[in-house]
């Protein structure tokens, strides 16, 4: 009985502490937004989308990420098509929704026509917090 009271009390402070990221859109247009995650136990790139997120809305994205992850996020509005981007060359799938493990390799580019690539914007959470909001303006 101790064990899995220990075992749950770990569990509870190890899930508490950990991060969230929504994104709003306070832009006057509807906007489309891929995400990339670093994943540091298997050394690489993961691309995902598309996300749609309504004028005023909003999204939680990053449901539980550690500070030590790397997270980021390119995105594009429907209607001047102004994009969000940074200076991570990852790869989307153009064409349609998508999860992309080896994002920021040539050959997993090579692997489908409609993949291309996307600067990301990249960013991680200060230590110790605990919600962070992109707004898209």
């Amino acid at each position: 009985m101790s064990r899995l009271l220990t075992l749950f009390s770990f569990l509870f402070i190890f899930c508490s502490g950990q991060s969230q990221i929504i994104f709003k859109n306070n832009h006057n247009a509807q906007i489309y937004v891929a995400m990339c995650r670093y994943v540091a136990d298997g050394g690489y790139w993961m691309t995902t989308g598309w996300y749609t997120i309504g004028h005023g809305g909003d999204r939680l994205v990053f449901e539980t990420i550690s500070p030590r992850d790397t997270i980021g996020y390119w995105a594009m509005t429907t209607i001047s098509e102004e994009k969000f981007e940074g200076t991570k060359n990852l790869i989307v799938n153009v064409d349609s929704k998508f999860t992309i493990k080896y994002a920021d390799k040539p050959e997993t580019a090579a692997k489908n026509p409609n993949y291309t690539w996307r600067k990301f914007i990249l960013l991680r959470l200060p230590a110790g917090t605990i919600k962070g909001t992109i707004n898209f303006r």
